[in-house]
């Protein structure tokens, strides 16, 4: 009994670890092709954000700590705003995440919340099964 807790305990651990890795990489992966989508070259970027040129490639390549304020302002760097769409966890064989990016508009004060204002169709990213323990 003992050896299938600590087993649960590392699958545990496992998933969590997977599930950062894969956010992680989403997140860029993104980046990579709002960049791309904007004809905009690293270094201007970088420019635009008031960073050196290799604090860009570490964002890119995953290996800097994404915050949520880095990820802000490169999305607004390129003139994006972020959107994340959370679902529940699925004990199926993949679990959909939804994302969403669009370009950045600003709204008048009156107007209704941004999520009302502006739909936008979720991109379905499939997530493979856990491993087998």
């Amino acid at each position: 009994m003992k050896a299938n807790a600590r087993s649960e305990r590392r699958g545990a651990a496992y998933d969590r670890l997977v599930r950062q890795e894969e956010l992680i990489l989403d997140v860029t992966e993104r980046l990579t092709e709002a960049l791309r989508d904007t004809g905009m070259t690293r270094a201007e970027l970088a420019q635009r954000l008031g960073r050196t040129p290799g604090f860009v490639s570490q964002v890119f390549a995953g290996g800097r700590n994404l915050t949520l304020r880095t990820i802000s302002d490169v999305a607004a760097a390129l003139s994006l705003r972020p959107a994340l769409e959370l679902s529940p966890v699925r004990e199926s064989a993949s679990r959909p995440v939804q994302w969403r990016c669009e370009a950045w508009q600003p709204t008048p004060r009156n107007a209704t919340p941004y999520r009302e204002h502006s739909p936008v169709a979720p991109v379905r990213v499939r997530v493979p099964a856990q491993a087998a323990a």
